[in-house]
């Protein structure tokens, strides 16, 4: 029985360790861009899991599991700006791959979602794969198009 009071012990350290490392200071970079599309917005992160629980906006705390699919991809992508711009900053670069991201984005939500791309796209490398032409025209950066080849039949 200690041994698995020790083990829980050193898990709990563990998970300290991991917030106090991570989490404040994604927290510090993911507060603007939430702001972005909810002023005064913050993250409510799970102590078990050490993953979104809650999106706290107008004093209002609503779990992320009952937001709208927009709501959930858009609070995904921020959260995956902040890791990359904490790992930069640390010196270690790791690009930000979306694939058909933002797919439940309004017309209005999905400009202020470009305006964090944009923020963040100073240091960071960011590479959108899309089917959605005309909406991500606007974001800007070099588009590249894949073109179809012949079946060979191989």
């Amino acid at each position: 029985m200690a041994t698995l009071t020790r083990l829980g012990e050193a898990l709990e350290a563990a998970r300290a360790e991991a917030r106090e490392r991570y989490f404040e200071p994604v927290a510090a970079e993911l507060r603007p861009l939430l702001g972005l599309l909810w002023p005064e917005a913050e993250l409510d992160w799970g102590d078990e899991t050490l993953l979104p629980r809650a999106l706290i906006r107008d004093g209002q705390e609503e779990p992320i599991d009952i937001l709208s699919g927009g709501t959930q991809e858009q609070v995904a992508l921020l959260v995956r700006l902040a890791f990359a711009r904490m790992l930069a900053k640390d010196g270690r670069h790791a690009p930000v791959i979306l694939d058909d991201a933002l797919v439940f984005t309004d017309d209005d939500r999905i400009e202020r979602m470009f305006d964090a791309l944009h923020r963040q796209a100073g240091d960071l490398q960011i590479l959108v794969l899309t089917c959605r032409q005309r909406a991500f025209r606007d974001l800007g950066g070099r588009m590249l198009r894949l073109e179809a080849t012949p079946d060979t039949g191989a």
